[in-house]
């Protein structure tokens, strides 16, 4: 099964990376192996992960490890990876658009 990031994911993706190398260059590089290690899991075993009660159609997992929660999409032969969002803050309602 095929996996992309929505437009609000990558920015998402982006910031949080960025945000953490200014700090911890090395700390970036753990994150983003922890982000592609779900992302990988994510593709392989899509229905795996818990539904979201408003919006059963999107699933969400917790990144292991770190802070961060991957909300995702289950398509005919897509994923999409909707939202990845600091779990420290407010957890939209599926749908709602990003903050940023």
């Amino acid at each position: 099964m095929r996996l992309e990031l929505s437009h609000a994911a990558a920015a998402e993706l982006d910031e949080l990376l960025g945000y953490i190398g200014e700090r911890s260059p090395s700390g970036a590089a753990h994150v983003e192996a922890s982000l592609r290690q779900a992302f990988d899991r994510i593709r392989r075993h899509p229905e795996a992960a818990e539904r979201v009660d408003e919006r059963p159609s999107i699933r969400r997992i917790p990144l292991v490890r770190y802070p961060y929660v991957i909300y995702y999409e289950v398509g005919e032969d897509v994923v999409t990876i909707l939202r990845i969002l600091h779990g420290a803050r407010r957890q939209p309602r599926p749908g709602e658009e990003s903050e940023s």
